[in-house]
């Protein structure tokens, strides 16, 4: 199977983060490493001196390429027109990392209704929307639902490159509690308030509200040994777009992929068609404001429970959205 990857290399113009390139090359590199049968190539488009510059030249040169599968990431103004849809049709993936819609306190009427508009926040724009894609075309949605959501729609959590992203369950874990990214979202300052209040010393590894506002932008090798490091990864899933909007991507994998025990709010992300993707209580546990001071200091002082629920969260993770199995179910969609 010889797949194209579309994307931009430098995420969002910020050029020390490179997101895209591990989650699309490198989980393909992870689950095929040395199998000749798959190969890639890769078109990066954005601001680099050697990337491609716009929209009408991203889509000419897709369609000189020749491969089985096209995965494209679209972001700011570089996307996919109807007619490259309607030329290649199921074997072309357009990956949409999230969600923008936040106006109803539903998951499923903020999906139904961004399905139906132009995509249009912040610096990214695309003319079409959702459903007129998927009329011809394979879309993966990132954020919501669990395979098979509409014809040609496909909920499918993003994976991550396991060379890096990768469990020692032997491992010294020196942090007790961290988080392991940006405070800049209202729910994650708000439990770093309660933390606070609670004197639970939370570890921050991206900024540190009480020392400084500014970001600190990990390497991948980093970010991935910091979750190693952590007895309890606290996860928000509460999103950019406003606190109607809950998004199962934030950091999930990378916590999962390390063998990391997770407490996270809002779980019913996972929940889709009757059953949970990854279940409270067996796979990681739930907090909310009420609970996660009592919850922190409960898993603190259990680590044979922490180990066994983190173990059962990696297992279910590789099984499902491991490299292998996520591209393996690209390749089957495909059809």
């Amino acid at each position: 199977m010889k797949v194209l990857m579309v994307y931009n290399y430098y995420k969002h113009r910020r050029p020390k983060i490179s997101d895209a390139d591990m989650k699309i090359k490198g989980s393909f590199e992870s689950a095929f490493e040395n199998n000749p049968e798959h190969t890639y190539e890769i078109l990066n488009f954005g601001f680099e001196p050697n990337d491609i510059k716009d929209a009408k030249t991203l889509n000419e040169e897709i369609l000189k390429r020749d491969f089985d599968i096209c995965v494209v990431a679209e972001e700011l103004n570089f996307y996919i027109t109807l007619d490259t849809a309607k030329k290649l049709g199921k074997k072309l993936f357009l990956i949409i990392w999230d969600i923008w819609i936040a106006i109803a306190p539903h998951d499923d009427i903020n999906f139904r209704l961004a399905c139906k508009s132009v995509r249009k926040w912040g610096e990214h724009f695309s003319p079409h929307s959702i459903l007129e894609l998927s009329q011809y075309c394979n879309i993966l949605i990132n954020g919501y639902g669990e395979d098979e959501i509409l014809d040609n729609v496909y909920g499918l959590l993003n994976t991550v490159d396991t060379r890096i992203y990768k469990p020692d369950f032997d491992s010294l874990q020196t942090i007790d509690i961290g988080h392991n990214g940006t405070l800049y979202i209202p729910e994650r300052m708000k439990y770093y308030e309660i933390f606070k209040r609670a004197n639970v010393n939370v570890t921050y590894t991206g900024n540190n509200p009480g020392i400084s506002s500014s970001s600190t932008y990990l390497s991948e090798e980093e970010y991935a040994e910091n979750f190693r490091k952590t007895k309890i990864s606290l996860c928000y899933s509460e999103s950019p777009f406003g606190p109607y909007h809950k998004d199962k991507k934030g950091r999930v994998s990378e916590i999962a992929a390390c063998g990391g025990f997770m407490l996270m709010t809002h779980p019913h992300i996972f929940y889709f068609k009757g059953s949970y993707h990854f279940e409270p209580g067996v796979h990681f546990d739930s907090i909310n404001e009420a609970d996660c001071v009592d919850k922190v200091k409960y898993y603190l002082s259990n680590p044979e429970k922490r180990l066994q629920m983190a173990k059962a969260f990696y297992d279910r993770w590789m099984e499902t959205v491991g490299p292998k199995a996520y591209w393996e179910k690209i390749f089957k969609w495909s059809k």
